[in-house]
């Protein structure tokens, strides 16, 4: 999928703004902020277990839930097929490296501005990624809208 998006990276349309399409800032804050105590209390292995569990608000979310070990994703609530993906060798619809970005939003507990395809309709996005880094097992938690 990322060599697609890379490929096609060269046309963009005016993409829409995700921002507030699939939750609000603090939903996104609220479900990372989530995900980070579960990482910090049980381990990144029950935090990538929550994220795909049926019943759960992160697999449940209209909002992308991704959850790294250092810069890989080792769990994602709408796009499984990113799991094992390093995002150091990601570039988004820009052109640029994505992981600048999502890395320096988690240091600032923030958004990365990040622009996508939508995982369903293709539509071209501008996701407002809210991000948090756990204090073990190098988890960083990156929720999308």
């Amino acid at each position: 999928m990322f060599r697609s998006i890379l490929a096609l990276g060269a046309f963009v349309a005016m993409p829409a703004m995700a921002g507030t399409d699939f939750g609000t800032k603090d939903e996104a804050r609220s479900l990372a902020e989530q995900l980070i105590s579960i990482i910090d209390q049980e381990g990144i292995k029950a935090a990538a277990a929550a994220v795909v569990a049926p019943d759960s608000d992160f697999r449940n979310s209209r909002m992308g839930v991704n959850l790294f070990r250092g810069s890989v994703v080792i769990a994602d609530n709408r796009e499984p097929e990113t799991v094992a993906a390093d995002y150091t060798t990601v570039a988004d619809l820009t052109g640029d490296p994505v992981w600048p970005r999502i890395g320096f939003a988690a240091d600032v507990e923030d958004d990365a501005v990040l622009l996508w395809y939508h995982y369903d309709t293709q539509e071209t996005y501008e996701y407002h990624c809210f991000s948090l880094r756990a204090q073990r097992d190098n988890g960083l938690v990156m929720v999308c809208r």
